[in-house]
């Protein structure tokens, strides 16, 4: 009975109701000038392009099948007329003409999840497929987005920075795809206005699995927004009957949203896997917004894992060590504002200070190689941190999606930490200075460029211990099209220096630390260099709402220790590769990589090609968040 109540129960929480839930009574328009398509009294090479395949259009809707074959294939999802207008322009904040206007309404109009978009609301869902999946969904509660993701309510002065931070609050949170907010004004109330906030969902079901006998499985079911609340729950189980150890694994983990209007999140998780086990719990609150005074995070977990350490530096031997210890993290930050005379400036400043305690008590540690006990003390650490933060964000599309708003971060963060560890191996003073700047290159027509330097290590007996120098430059170009495809190129750059590492502490080149599609255990530093380049090809083609961009790209990167030449060796990996994505799910990227990668250690086959999820890649902001330690090297594979 107990066994079929919780079946049930997980049931309930993590299916979708058999209906989409029902929609804003409100207009299912947005204003005129949003969704309208402007004439060009001449023929650009797009509406020429746009021609030729309505043309095509028509001859094959004359065949049911090839009119299907049509609705699969093609649906042009970049770059409409409306959605250029609306992300191309650079804008200081849309919603300036009507700050101080008192909000009278609040609309919430929830698209579907497949059919139309932010810039098209017009648009129906063209096949079986979509209409099945919009059937199938569970849209967020018009409450849940009112209560809990809104800045905003009725009777409240317009303010422009919180709208057009809140627009932004919407499209990164993980349940909505997209989201846009109009203000519509009241005719012959010039002191008033309303409001219309328009969202479209993701599909929030995620299955995930594989099976090669039934010696050998995993399965997993995430569901981001369970019942339209916005709560998240993720739980697997893994079975491998060969392992040494353990052949059961099992996770869950179950997120609440924002409590109130204030940000904050709580999350609980429990981990049983074969190297790690853990369960604790967290409340989170960040500086999302300028306009957020007070932030903040605690976290407690228990902690049993399994390390593999290498014996030394230049083996590829490595020692299974096993370690259990209890975790407690906590940090409380303040904001103010710098009273500068310019407003703009004003309103987007901030000087941030924080603190920070957190520590690691050990029960246990076994197993570890001589020399290694320094890895893995147990310590407790004392933070403080001086932020100044200056950020705004400007809407663009196609860099890291494949076609929903994408807000680039654009501003300057200088921040300095300070503080004391004491821990097995004695007390020590932290510090680490953190410069960052992002900004478009001549309004938008040199692309984008973001540039990091920090440098962080500890002191003792006035010398500097485990320190890092860090620096790191992001480049992608503008958005250049040729009829109805674009492509962009990006190029990264990544520098990064030991300074008195311990002697298991390493840099590596392998796979997102370094060049994707590798991975070598001999490929083991303390001073890093790397350089990514890409050019990505958005094809206007689709299948199933799926959309493809194809990738070249080049890797090189340099590794080496102190005693050794920085440049002795270029390492190097060329290819091509093609992405698919659908923005209306949360399924990750799904990439396929051709690589040649002509004189790495240890690998054998030159031509490589693999597929992989790929997460969605975000750009660095420019908030002061937690005090921390920076550090990128790792103590074992």
């Amino acid at each position: 009975m107990r066994i079929g109540m919780g079946f049930f129960l997980l049931g309930w929480l993590l299916l979708p109701s058999s209906g989409t839930a029902q929609k804003s009574a409100r207009p299912d328009t947005l204003p005129r000038s949003v969704a309208r398509k402007d004439t060009l009294p001449r023929l650009t090479p797009a509406q020429r392009d746009s021609i030729r395949f309505t043309n095509l259009r028509t001859k094959m809707k004359k065949r049911n099948w090839t009119g299907s074959l049509y609705d699969l294939l093609f649906r042009y999802p970049y770059n409409t007329n409306a959605q250029n207008q609306e992300v191309s322009k650079i804008e200081e904040n849309p919603f300036k003409v009507y700050s101080g206007r008192i909000i009278r309404n609040i609309y919430v109009k929830r698209l579907d999840v497949f059919g139309p978009s932010i810039y098209d609301t017009t648009r129906v869902a063209s096949n079986w497929f979509e209409r099945l999946g919009n059937r199938l969904h569970h849209d967020t509660r018009e409450q849940t987005i009112r209560r809990s993701l809104l800045l905003f309510k009725e009777g409240e002065e317009v303010n422009p920075d919180v709208l057009k931070d809140n627009e932004r609050v919407l499209r990164q949170t993980p349940i909505l795809h997209d989201a846009r907010i109009f203000v519509l004004p009241v005719a012959n109330y010039s002191h008033v206005v309303d409001i219309l906030v328009v969202t479209q969902d993701l599909w929030s079901l995620i299955p995930d699995g594989s099976a090669s006998g039934p010696q050998n499985f995993n399965f997993a079911v995430e569901q981001k927004n369970v019942r339209g609340m916005a709560h998240a729950w993720k739980t697997g189980i893994a079975y491998k009957g060969d392992a040494p150890y353990q052949p059961l694994e099992f996770f869950s983990r179950y997120s609440l949203p924002y409590i109130g209007r204030s940000l904050t999140t709580t999350q609980l998780y429990l981990d049983y896997l074969r190297d790690k086990k853990q369960v604790g719990a967290r409340l989170q609150k960040d500086f999302i917004t300028p306009e957020i005074k007070y932030a903040g995070a605690f976290e407690v977990s228990l902690v049993q894992e399994n390390k593999f350490v290498f014996v030394n530096p230049n083996s590829d031997t490595t020692v299974r060590a096993r370690l259990r210890y209890g975790f407690q993290d906590a940090w409380f930050g303040r904001a103010f504002k710098l009273g500068f005379r310019d407003q703009k400036l004003n309103s987007r400043t901030r000087l941030i200070l924080a603190a920070r305690t957190s520590g690691y008590g050990y029960l246990q540690r076994s197993n570890l190689p001589a020399g290694a006990e320094n890895l893995f003390p147990g310590l407790r650490v004392y933070l403080g941190s001086i932020g100044y933060s200056n950020r705004n964000y400007e809407r663009d599309v196609l860099i890291y999606g494949f076609g929903r708003t994408e807000d680039v971060p654009v501003g300057f963060l200088a921040s300095l930490t300070w503080g004391k560890e004491k821990s097995d191996i004695g007390l020590r003073t932290y510090s680490s200075l953190r410069l960052a700047h992002g900004t478009y290159l001549g309004n938008k027509k040199g692309g984008y460029l973001y540039a990091l330097t920090s440098v962080s290590g500890y002191l003792e007996h006035g010398h500097i211990q485990q320190g890092t120098f860090n620096i790191e430059a992001n480049y992608f170009s503008p958005l250049m099209t040729h009829r109805r495809s674009s492509f962009r190129h990006f190029v990264t750059f990544k520098y990064t220096a030991g300074i008195n590492r311990f002697q298991y502490e390493y840099l590596t080149l392998n796979n997102n630390d370094g060049i994707p599609g590798v991975s070598s255990n001999f490929l083991r530093g303390t001073n890093r260099a790397i350089m990514n380049l890409q050019s990505v090809f958005f094809s206007p083609f689709q299948m199933f709402g799926f959309r493809t961009a194809f990738v070249g790209f080049i890797d090189l990167g340099l590794l080496s220790f102190d005693n050794s030449h920085l440049f002795s060796n270029i390492y190097q990996g060329y290819g091509i590769g093609f992405r698919f994505r659908n923005e209306n799910l949360t399924f990750n990227t799904f990439q396929v990589r051709l690589g040649y990668y002509p004189n790495f250690p240890g690998i054998t086959n030159r031509l490589r090609i693999e597929g992989s999820g790929e997460s969605v890649l975000r750009m660095p902001d420019f908030r002061v968040e937690a005090p921390d330690r920076v550090d990128l090297f790792r103590t074992s594979r």
